[in-house]
């Protein structure tokens, strides 16, 4: 009997069947074919192709937030921290064509203005790494306290989501436009619009 393979190994030969022909021009018989099996044996593994399809997106979604995690972690400044998020989730998106083709070929994985979140697990996850980011900033007299931490981290995380959105969309990426968006959305999340501010004035 055929020993099981790691499933991950199954999920790194499907992903870019998944990401070049996008879930409906992908089939079973591709992908147990790159990993010289049977159909039925890739069933042995998953119920369906949307089962199969579904694993390899949060796989793929979840390779993703490591990579912000690692690149996060060892920063103790939280406004720092903050910015580095947003960077390397976006430098990971335009690094990766594979995540960049899935994401094309598939919005519904990453909506901006969602209906049915089908990485809710995740993307909670990420409201909750900017809240935990916020609270430290607090607690280390960076940011204000009297703002509602909560609110303000579904707000950041809108922004962050119309960075990768916007990258996502665009027909060729324009790293300069990229780096200005950031360092834009930095001026007026760190500094504000206004000249003076007005508890100044």
């Amino acid at each position: 009997m055929r020993p099981k393979l790691d499933e991950e190994l199954i999920y790194k030969a499907a992903l870019p069947y998944f990401a070049r022909y996008g879930y409906k021009k992908t089939t079973l018989e591709d992908i147990a074919n790159a990993l010289d099996m049977s159909n039925t044996n890739l069933y042995s593994y998953f119920r369906s192709k949307r089962d199969l399809y579904q694993c390899c997106v949060d796989y793929a979604v979840d390779q993703w937030q490591e990579y912000v995690r690692q690149k996060t972690s060892p920063i103790e400044e939280p406004k720092e921290k903050l910015v580095m998020a947003w960077r390397s989730a976006i430098g990971y998106i335009i690094g990766n064509d594979e995540m960049m083709a899935l994401l094309k070929n598939d919005p519904t994985i990453f909506p901006m203005f969602p209906n049915v979140d089908p990485i809710e697990e995740y993307n909670d996850w990420s409201v909750q790494y900017v809240k935990q980011i916020l609270d430290e900033g607090i607690e280390k007299g960076v940011f204000r306290s009297s703002i509602n931490v909560d609110i303000a981290a579904t707000m950041l995380f809108g922004w962050y989501k119309y960075l990768i959105v916007s990258a996502v969309e665009m027909e060729e990426l324009d790293p300069a436009l990229i780096e200005e968006t950031i360092s834009t959305l930095g001026v007026i999340l760190f500094d504000g619009l206004l000249l003076v501010p007005e508890e100044d004035v």
